[in-house]
């Protein structure tokens, strides 16, 4: 079996492209038996919005959306959990969130991110859900959105809670150092595996790290994708639920 963590670039405001490009390279780059994918935050729909407004114009209810179709399609497909991210709206409120399906193809988790970015505070509401906690036959699954790394409460619910993997969308910027090295430092001493899916590029002029990697619990390097283009990375998870 395999974890895959998918690095992608969507095609700002074109919901339909951005999916069939997603799609096909999904389903290009995860071999039979890939039993997790986990896709950038806010996968299909671009990352950079100056208001609530223009981020409603794209925003999804929990379970019944472009980005929710796409997840239940490649889950059943692929027989695999799906984590994605993706802008939520929920009672006239915006979300950065992400979802957990399930291999059935069923909404396991909508989580919302706790900590938001100072792009984010354009449009959304820092969330008010619970850090998840997925039973999976390799262990529990949790989710992390980005800024989600830099925040305390996160970082303690790793430790507390030692989930076996994260599922990290993320579209985390180009600061200029090798963002591999920021995320190893922030989960020292996390014994569990790390699945980061981030997006390349420039939106709007802001650049995007590319580098999307799955880090092992020892820290090391499983898998990792270049600064620029779409990809996806897979690291092997054994049929015992045991990484190798």
């Amino acid at each position: 079996m395999w974890i895959a963590a998918v690095q992608f670039q969507a095609a700002k405001g074109n919901w339909k492209e951005s999916s069939t490009r997603l799609e096909r390279l999904i389903d290009a780059g995860c071999p039979a038996g890939t039993a997790l994918v986990v896709c950038p935050e806010m996968a299909l729909t671009g990352y950079v919005f100056p208001s609530p407004e223009a981020a409603g114009r794209v925003a999804e209810v929990a379970g019944d959306g472009p980005t929710f179709e796409l997840a239940a399609r490649v889950a059943t497909r692929h027989n695999a959990y799906f984590v994605a991210g993706y802008p939520e709206t929920s009672n006239g409120h915006l979300y950065n969130s992400a979802m957990i399906v399930s291999p059935e193809g069923e909404l396991l988790y909508n989580y919302r991110k706790r900590m938001l970015f100072e792009m984010d505070e354009n449009w959304a509401q820092p969330g008010d859900t619970e850090y998840p906690l997925v039973d999976t036959p390799f262990g529990q699954l949790t989710c992390g959105i980005c800024m989600d790394l830099n925040d305390r409460r996160f970082i303690e619910f790793l430790f507390a809670a030692e989930p076996t993997l994260i599922a990290f969308p993320t579209n985390w910027l180009d600061q200029g150092f090798d963002v591999r090295g920021y995320w190893r430092r922030r989960l020292l001493g996390y014994q569990g595996w790390f699945v980061a899916a981030n997006t390349y590029g420039v939106e709007e002029g802001t650049p995007f790290r590319g580098r999307s990697s799955i880090l092992a619990p020892d820290g090391g390097i499983a898998a990792d994708a270049p600064a620029e283009g779409d990809a996806v990375v897979l690291a092997p998870l054994s049929a015992s639920g045991i990484f190798s």
